[in-house]
């Protein structure tokens, strides 16, 4: 089998199998519970919790808190619930305040603010064509009565890599009382950035990106949220993670996701050496076959590991049956929105029509992968390239 959807999920790496695996057979125990074995359990998270947040600061002085959650998706339904509802604003009958995202969000951020402007609020949208976001727009939207913006720092579809840092100081200028939040999910261990760096209050991350197990992702919410009470919880229950979300905490999961980190963190920059290397060899490769674009952010926007590429009126899918009888497995965009029958958001945002979107794959890939293995899922999308053009 040929691997490269990558940022769809990765292989657990062996330290994060090493780690979970001595959860479940010595820390077993309620972390939540006063006695000695939930005393350990509670240990080993706290212990991972350190790990997350010193990978989300490369090492350097920590600030803020990370809080456990589900996955990446759970975490970003806080940081939007959490925050705008925080906010406390009555209903007079006109807009309960402004909400901005990226036009090309993750549907887990998309979907909650959606759920918003059914209760009232206003929504409005940052265009980002050719990922990259509009800045003038921006400032046009950044009104006073905005409350929460939030920007993705890597486009889990595209690739791209946006200005967030320059978003939240926008932001900052003209509206200093919002709440700014990126989901970092396809750029943590990706992309160099600390939560400082960009600005934000609050920052989205998950454990299966980065070679850690499903079921567990983490928000890392700023000293000046959490002083200002501008969150509030979500999942409520015993009151776990000091209130901010509740539910027996996933211990194994969390052990597996700080060792991922761990990995991560002391061999971030030959992985990511690796992964453009590998995605070099699959640009060139895929640029060399008849018909196929390449949807390309802007030179030096761009992740490491996400390529995609719009083929010959051929519809993705289509592609996918044929690449898969061929043992290589990619995708035709974020695997969390793969059985929705809507046009590809992020892939519109960027500036594909419905029918180039229908017809676009993205290939995802690591530190794991080879460039003989870009050259062969290369060679393969070509020849289904020529052979389905025959069916058609």
């Amino acid at each position: 089998m040929i691997y490269f959807d990558q940022s769809a999920t990765t292989q657990p790496s062996a330290a994060a199998v090493v780690a979970m695996q001595k959860t479940f057979e010595e820390t077993y125990a309620n972390p939540s519970s006063v006695h000695g074995a939930g005393v350990a359990a509670r240990r080993a998270v706290e212990a991972s919790r350190g790990t997350v947040l010193s990978a989300l600061f490369f090492g350097r002085r920590t600030t803020g808190r990370v809080i456990f959650t589900g996955s990446g998706t759970e975490a970003n339904n806080l940081a939007v619930f959490g925050s705008v509802y925080a906010k406390k604003r009555p209903d007079k009958g006109g807009s309960r305040g402004t909400i901005l995202l990226s036009d090309g969000e993750h549907a887990s951020v998309a979907a909650s603010v959606e759920r918003f402007e059914e209760d009232g609020f206003t929504v409005r949208a940052i265009p980002t064509i050719g990922g990259k976001l509009d800045f003038d727009a921006l400032d046009a939207l950044l009104t006073p009565d905005v409350i929460l913006c939030s920007v993705m720092l890597v486009n889990n579809e595209t690739g791209a890599v946006y200005d967030v840092r320059r978003a939240a100081a926008a932001v900052r200028a003209k509206v200093p009382g919002a709440v700014f939040h990126t989901d970092a999910v396809q750029g943590f261990m990706k992309v160099p950035f600390t939560p400082q760096s960009l600005g934000a209050d609050l920052v989205t991350v998950s454990g299966h990106k980065i070679g850690g197990p499903k079921g567990v992702g983490a928000l890392w919410v700023s000293d000046a949220m959490i002083t200002a009470k501008k969150l509030i919880p979500w999942t409520l229950g015993g009151g776990q993670e000091d209130g901010f979300r509740s539910g027996t905490l996933n211990t194994p999961g969390i052990a597996g996701f700080g060792a991922a980190a761990a990995e991560a963190l002391h061999d971030f920059r030959s992985r990511e050496e690796k992964t453009l290397a590998v995605r070099g060899a699959l640009s060139a490769a895929l640029a060399a076959v008849p018909g196929v674009v390449l949807n390309l952010p802007p030179e030096g926007s761009r992740a490491p590991g996400i390529l995609s590429v719009t083929l010959p009126r051929i519809k993705s899918e289509t592609m996918l049956n044929f690449l898969t009888g061929k043992g290589i497995c990619v995708s035709a965009g974020s695997a969390c929105s793969s059985h929705g029958k809507h046009v590809s958001r992020p892939l519109s945002a960027f500036g594909l029509a419905p029918a180039e979107a229908d017809c676009t794959l993205r290939l995802s890939s690591n530190h794991t992968n080879t460039e003989d293995a870009a050259r062969e899922v290369a060679r393969a999308t070509a020849e289904g390239v020529a052979k389905l053009a025959q069916i058609r």
